[in-house]
């Protein structure tokens, strides 16, 4: 249940298998969007069962909500227990060697066993519940294997066509086809695809590192992690982290949108899109706004965190614009 006076921000749900650099930070760009009241950030949920990932998703989130928050404010980040770990890479160990001025960690693993965690299905059920109709959407970044697990719980379908607007997808979904054309089948809200083509079209610039993550905090956790996933200088693609602004500011209109119809996954794992009936959009590049969103992109992924209280109703010019934006994929 929801207290407090006015209608609280929309509730970003965040699915990923945390593998690519682009996805974890495309849970900075959702924590640069609640920053500024413009969503809150509800669960993280994982979909492969690595409990040194997992510690990092979970110290990600300790970062940005305070090391005051409570259970409520901090629910257990959602990780699977079955398949396959994959690689752990020195991106997601290497923040936990950095140390404070009297040499002690400046951020801590509280994730040991797979007890410090949280059920992915269990979790998505609960907050769902726990939000107001139509107050939430969801960000894909990996393989859809919760969400395909979430659809078949007892009156999931129900709860997610009530509680969600909108489901945004980024291009690595299809790493368990079975699951990608369960969720594109019977998922019962509106989809929206980024497709791999954003990725390659938009890449978050690597030298924002040293200069606007530096500058806004030394200590925030994705600069060591970014220079440890791969050799400096790089720039990543950035299709998940296109989908969460997306997700977070469908009003904004920055990616174009097709016109409705159907996405299909085949068998091996490639994508078809028919027009007509149905509740799926593509999302393509727009070359006019390309500068703009990765400017957005570098704005909030570098944010200081900003704790915000419990409830905290929306601001008055944020209730205006919630009132005025078209639905998602609609040019005002």
């Amino acid at each position: 249940m929801q207290f407090g006076r006015g209608k609280p921000a929309v509730g970003a749900f965040f699915d990923s298998d945390f593998a690519t650099m682009d996805s974890a930070l495309a849970l900075a760009v959702l924590h640069g969007l609640q920053g500024k009241n413009e969503c809150r950030v509800a669960i993280v949920t994982m979909s492969r069962p690595n409990l040194a990932v997992a510690g990092f998703a979970d110290m990600v989130e300790r970062y940005y909500r305070g090391p005051a928050a409570t259970f409520a404010q901090l629910p257990p980040t959602g990780m699977r227990t079955a398949g396959q770990p994959g690689e752990t890479s020195p991106a997601f160990t290497k923040p936990f060697e950095a140390t404070k001025l009297d040499g002690t960690p400046l951020f801590k693993n509280e994730v040991r066993r797979v007890n410090d965690t949280g059920d992915p299905c269990t979790l998505i059920r609960n907050y769902l519940e726990a939000h107001a109709d139509q107050n939430a959407f969801f960000v894909l970044a990996g393989p859809a294997t919760n969400l395909a697990a979430a659809l078949d719980f007892r009156g999931a379908k129900e709860l997610i066509a009530a509680k969600l607007k909108y489901l945004v997808v980024a291009d690595r979904f299809t790493a368990d086809v079975p699951a990608a054309k369960k969720v594109f089948a019977e998922w019962p809200t509106p989809i929206y695809m980024v497709g791999a083509e954003v990725g390659a079209a938009i890449s978050f610039p690597g030298a924002s590192i040293d200069k606007e993550f530096t500058t806004a905090n030394p200590e925030n956790p994705f600069i060591p992690a970014y220079k440890a996933y791969r050799p400096m200088p790089y720039d990543t693609p950035a299709s998940a982290m296109v989908a969460a602004l997306y997700a977070g500011r469908p009003q904004e209109s920055y990616l174009k949108a097709s016109d409705a119809g159907t996405i299909r996954v085949q068998d091996d794992g490639r994508t078809s899109f028919a027009a007509g009936q149905g509740k799926h959009k593509v999302l393509t590049v727009d070359p006019e706004k390309r500068d703009k969103v990765l400017q957005t992109l570098v704005e909030l992924a570098s944010a200081k965190p900003v704790v915000q209280q419990r409830f905290r109703p929306p601001a008055a010019e944020d209730k205006k614009a919630d009132k005025a934006a078209p639905p998602p994929g609609q040019k005002p």
